[in-house]
C-alpha cells in the first residue's frame, strides 16, 4: 500500500481535466483521440499514472486524472508542439475544465479484487470549514473504506487555485461495494466538513484501471 502523504516523499502533482463533449454523437472520435494521447503522454519524463473516467450519470462527460512527479515535468509537456496540437484537437470536439491539485492521499488495494465492472467514483469536495480537519476526516475514511471487501484503490488531491476544493477517485469492483462504503460512520464525517459532489463512471483508459472496453459505440 503507498501513500502520498508518507514523509519524506514530493506528493504528485495531480492534473484534473473535465472534458464536456459539444456534440453528444461525438463521444467515440474523442475517445479515440484521447486514447492516441494518453499514449503519448505515458512516454514523457516525469509521467507516474493516469485515469480516465467516463461518467455513467451525465453523459459526455469525462475526468481526467493525470500523476506527475513534478509541476516542472507537466509544464515542459504542456509546452510542447505535440501538446498543443492534441490540445487544440480536443478543443474542436469538448469543453475543457482544468483544475491543478497536488495529491494528499494514494491508497492501494489489492487489483485482483476488481472485477470486470470495475466503478469508479469521483468526487468533490469544497471544505466548509477547516481544510486541514478535512484531511484528517478523509484519511480516516480512506482507511476504513479500504478494508471493505472491492476496494482498489483511491487518490484524494488539493487544488491548486482552489485551496478549499479536493478532487478524490476510488475503484470498487461494482456499486454495491461503493454503496457499503458510502455507509461508513467515517464517510458521514466527511460529509459534515464539506460540500460533496459524486458521480460514477466507468474507466475510458488507465494505468491504475484499464479500461474493458476502451471506445464508446
Amino acid at each position: 500500500m503507498s501513500d502520498n502523504a508518507t514523509p519524506g516523499q514530493r506528493p504528485l502533482f495531480t492534473v484534473i481535466n473535465t472534458f464536456t463533449l459539444k456534440e453528444p454523437e461525438n463521444a467515440a472520435a474523442f475517445e479515440e483521440r484521447f486514447l492516441s494521447h494518453v499514449e503519448w503522454m505515458r512516454a514523457r519524463d516525469g509521467f507516474e499514472s493516469h485515469q480516465a473516467v467516463r461518467s455513467q450519470e451525465q453523459p459526455g462527460v469525462y475526468v481526467n486524472l493525470g500523476w506527475w512527479g513534478s509541476p516542472e515535468n507537466f509544464k515542459e509537456v504542456l509546452g510542447s508542439e505535440v501538446f498543443q496540437e492534441h490540445a487544440k484537437d480536443f478543443h474542436r470536439i469538448v469543453d475543457v475544465e482544468a483544475d491543478p491539485s497536488l495529491g494528499v492521499l494514494r491508497l492501494n488495494g489489492r487489483q485482483d479484487s476488481l472485477a470486470d465492472g470495475v466503478v469508479l467514483v469521483v468526487e468533490t469536495l469544497d471544505a466548509t470549514g477547516d481544510a486541514v480537519e478535512l484531511e484528517v476526516a478523509y484519511r480516516a475514511y480512506a482507511e476504513a473504506a479500504a478494508s471493505v471487501d472491492g476496494f482498489g484503490w483511491t487518490d484524494f488531491a488539493r487544488s491548486l487555485i482552489r485551496p478549499d476544493h479536493y478532487t478524490a477517485v476510488t475503484a470498487w469492483s461494482g456499486a454495491e461495494a461503493a454503496a457499503v462504503a458510502g455507509a461508513l460512520p467515517q464517510y458521514a464525517a466527511v460529509l459534515a466538513l464539506a460540500d460533496t459532489q459524486r458521480t460514477t463512471g466507468s474507466p475510458v483508459a488507465g494505468t491504475r484501471s484499464p479500461a474493458a472496453v476502451p471506445v464508446a459505440v
